[in-house]
């Protein structure tokens, strides 16, 4: 049937009656999905043309193809928009469950009261749903078909390649797997690998609500290795990279999550690291990777020594996805609206505006505004700053919102960040704005406010375009550019993702992309669909910039700025080339991750990794674990230590607890931040001062208020002294032109925290550290010194976490935030308690003694009312 069904939908694509039939009916639907009143140039599909097309699909649902597929849902997923007749409704609603979504035709069902009148679609319906239908935490769940294949893919155990739309729920899955196989196996070691670290929290979270009835299984995002059977860390590669420095313990399983990092320059080579030494550890490691609509697995895997892992994908979205062009009507204050189909654009209709739209600045603001009240609105901007922008346009036009969540998430600013962060304002409209390097306690807050709507329009940068679960109904891209001009495009693919954003499987049937201005962009990437290519980055940089490569492996600098995605990817590129020719494979890892590469340029490369890997005096296990920085910088800098050593002034470089050091904390860490910028950066000036300012506060668990607070009083003086100088200036001369010297914004002072804490202290500096902290050990070790070994703090593990003791890890990982983890800590006289410690301690804890506050306080009741709940079961 399949066959015959096929040829006769390829047929029906053809014809050209067929052709504006979908059009028709598709443009109708896009314009019954948008708010406020359109003005349609033409009248709805009658009974009999709805019918037709009704057949069509029904044709179209019994074919493999997936564009055929597509086609069936599209048809099903319009006429339910546009008709409200109970035939119609059945019809759609069989042709939903030949294709396996239950998902939307469950929503479907609750929204319109729609059930089989038959007994034979009444069976089929109902031995479908069983088919596609698991238990998951107790409770069924009703899978797609895709879902399902995928499903009993993971249950054969292999390694496993995943790919599908952002909406298609495949991290649902996967996370699920992962979590039986915890609950039921007695011995493991698990990886989840996320790139960003908002997508980390929200997968540590889902996974430890989702195991909290076992109390035994560790489950962290901290890279330290604790002698437990039953591990589950969640981490960003460069976390994993430094737990596979500390341990040698094969892992069991590895999720890759958004795999298409693998071609992410730096970042993406220490994931293929990650991955080719769990396979190299044991060959029986179960990899999954997951990808948003990718292609390439094939060649990747092969490139990472794992060829032959099978690949279970769709194209399909589970939600219909409606791409309209939104532009002005010339000399008319109204919007024209153009749906973006697969062969042209279907004319929705136009709409009549309450606000200006002349201008082009604010016409993203403006839209969105008209737009976006119906349902959660995701807002696209190029950077951090033009998103706080935009953020405060909408808000501008916008009445506050009565709304208890609003006032909630203000206090919360308030309590934990600063009561004059201009965010503030918006969030009392129901507005804010996101990107990466916001602390992640806001983010998080901000992400469960638009969840939950309270957050009507979010306005984010690319942070939002991966992995994060926060879907919308209404998604606005009013530009294909990134970053500060208009020159830098985006990847199409990733594009594609963030649209992939609108709709919500299970909770609605549709969602819109509105793209303004769209004929007018310098590239038209959503005309049609984009996979992500997955590729390796070290084998791309390799083989494409050979001569970069070898200028690297030969001591010398790029003709880049340092810092930028050429120089940092050859660095690493040549550093893991020189770790290969340590270990004497630099050749047969050539041939792997370089096939393409020409004879003569492969000799030269394994010959000047080879002369590097004799020339450095770095021991390997060094060059193992911090290959992606500079070698020949580390060699130089530990070279320094030695001269420090021999001149006996080491002693003042060893890192020691921001808590044993009291005031002379700053100048302890602004000479070993200055030491690691100048020797690995390159950077020759007092730019470690600033840093350990905020540096060391982070590191003693100070909260965000106090240290926002500290760098805005330090703005205020700067001001106060420069103007003054002016003033003295004038006296001692007359016709001094005296300079306009702006207040200190508060706002921008707060941004510009968030990016050293996140950018500088808790990346650049954690890695650097990482590296001091590796050099400094060896140092010791080499020269008979090994009792000191254990003087030096892992100062590059506070960095990452903001606490500085055992015992505030532990309570971190018990689910605290950092905050109530730092006040806690405090409050403990055992600095070192383990996690099984300080959860005892925590439920025998009296909190009346101590002055805490009413948020700390509702986290450690939830903590506890969770620990004790699974002892009670127990």
């Amino acid at each position: 049937m399949s066959t015959f069904a096929a040829e006769l939908s390829s047929r029906f694509i053809q014809n050209e009656e067929f052709r504006r039939a979908l059009s028709h009916l598709q443009a109708c639907g896009a314009a019954s999905a948008l708010p406020g009143s359109i003005i349609k140039p033409h009248g709805m599909p009658d009974e009999n043309s709805i019918g037709k097309m009704l057949y069509c699909a029904s044709v179209f649902a019994q074919s493999r193809s997936e564009s055929h597929i597509s086609l069936a849902q599209t048809i099903a997923f319009n006429a339910m928009l546009i008709s409200q007749q109970s035939s119609v409704l059945e019809r759609c609603a069989t042709i939903l469950t030949e294709l396996g979504n239950f998902p939307s035709l469950n929503y479907a069902e609750k929204r319109h009261s729609t059930k089989p009148s038959t007994l034979l679609g009444m069976i089929q319906r109902s031995i479908v749903e069983q088919l596609n239908t698991i238990e998951v935490a107790g409770s069924a769940i009703t899978l797609t078909d895709y879902q399902r294949k995928v499903w009993d893919s993971l249950q054969e155990g292999r390694s496993l390649a995943i790919s599908a739309p952002t909406s298609a729920g495949k991290s649902f899955l996967v996370i699920e797997h992962l979590c039986r196989d915890a609950l039921v196996l007695p011995q493991f070691v698990f990886v989840y690998i996320a790139p960003t670290r908002a997508l980390l929290s929200e997968v540590h979270l889902k996974i430890k609500e989702r195991l909290a009835s076992d109390v035994a299984i560790r489950v962290t995002d901290i890279p330290t290795f604790e002698n437990v059977p039953r591990q589950i860390f969640v981490l960003t590669q460069e976390r994993f990279k430094v737990l596979l420095s500390i341990t040698s313990s094969p892992i069991s399983l590895v999720v890759v999550d958004e795999a298409q990092n693998l071609s992410d320059g730096a970042r993406g080579m220490i994931l293929q690291d990650c991955i080719e030494q769990c396979y190299t550890r044991s060959h029986k490691t179960h990899v999954v990777m997951l990808a948003p609509g990718a292609q390439g697995f094939t060649d990747a895997l092969e490139s990472l020594g794992m060829p032959g892992v099978p690949e279970v994908s769709t194209t399909v979205s589970p939600v219909l996805q409606n791409r309209i062009v939104v532009s002005k009507t010339p000399g008319l204050n109204q919007l024209d609206f153009k749906l973006l189909n697969a062969h042209d654009y279907s004319h929705i209709g136009t709409m009549p505006c309450k606000v200006g739209l002349s201008l082009v600045e604010s016409k993203l603001a403006a839209v969105a505004l008209e737009l976006g009240s119906g349902g959660g609105s995701l807002v696209y901007a190029k950077t951090p700053t033009e998103a706080a922008s935009v953020a405060g346009s909408i808000a501008l036009g916008l009445d506050a919102v009565a709304d208890a969540g609003a006032n909630e998430l203000v206090e919360f600013i308030k309590d934990h960040i600063h009561h004059e962060y201009h965010l503030i304002g918006m969030v009392k409209k129901g507005v804010a704005f996101h990107y990466g390097q916001m602390p992640a306690l806001l983010r998080e807050a901000i992400e469960s406010a638009f969840r939950a709507g309270t957050i009507k329009f979010l306005v984010c940068t690319t942070t939002l375009f991966q992995g994060i679960n926060l879907p919308a109904r209404n998604v606005f891209i009013s530009t294909p550019a990134r970053g500060r001009g208009e020159k830098v495009m985006l990847d199409p693919a990733l594009l594609w993702n963030f649209a992939g954003r609108a709709g919500r499987m299970a909770k609605d049937i549709v969602g819109n992309v509105f793209l303004i201005d769209y004929d007018d962009w310098d590239t038209h990437p959503l005309d049609t669909f984009y996979k992500f290519t997955i590729r390796s980055a070290l084998s791309e940089f390799v083989t494409h910039n050979a001569p970069d490569v070898l200028t690297v492996l030969g001591k010398g600098k790029l003709d880049s700025k340092p810092g930028d995605e050429r120089s940092r990817n050859a660095t690493a590129s040549a550093g893991m080339l020189v770790n290969k020719a340590r270990q004497g494979t630099v050749a047969e890892y050539l041939n792997r991750v370089a096939p393409s590469l020409d004879y003569l340029s492969v000799r030269d490369i394994r010959e000047a990794a080879d002369r590097a890997s004799e020339e450095l005096l770095l021991p390997q296990h060094v060059i193992e674990a911090n290959w992606t920085l500079d070698l020949f910088a580390l060699d130089r800098l530990m070279a320094h230590l030695v001269e420090r050593l021999n001149d006996g002034t080491l002693d003042n470089l060893v890192p020691k607890s921001p808590s044993d050091l009291g005031k002379a904390a700053f100048s302890h860490y602004k000479e070993i931040f200055n030491l690691l910028f100048k020797y690995i950066k390159g950077f020759d000036k007092n730019f470690g001062g600033y840093v350990a300012r905020i540096a060391v506060k982070w590191m003693e668990g100070k909260p965000y208020p106090l240290i926002l607070s500290y760098e805005i009083k330090s703005e205020h003086l700067r001001v106060a002294k420069r103007r003054n100088l002016e003033k003295l200036n004038l006296m001692a001369d007359s016709s001094y032109k005296v300079k306009v010297i702006a207040d200190a914004n508060p706002s921008k002072i707060i941004k510009k925290a968030f990016d050293t804490i996140e950018d500088v202290v808790r990346f650049q500096l954690v890695q650097m550290g990482k590296a001091y902290n590796d050099i400094l050990i060896h140092v010791f070790n080499d020269n008979g010194l090994t009792h000191k070994v254990s003087e030096i703090f892992d100062f590059a593990l506070a960095l990452e976490l903001g606490v500085s003791t055992n015992t505030g890890r532990a309570f971190l990982e018990l689910g605290l935030s950092r905050i109530a983890a730092s006040e806690l800590q405090k409050i403990f006289p055992d600095s070192d308690l383990d996690i099984y410690s300080a959860r005892e301690k925590l439920l025998g804890f009296d909190p009346t003694p101590h002055k805490l506050s009413s948020v700390i306080l509702a986290e450690i009741n939830k903590v506890r009312a969770a620990v004790a709940s699974v002892e009670a079961s127990a």
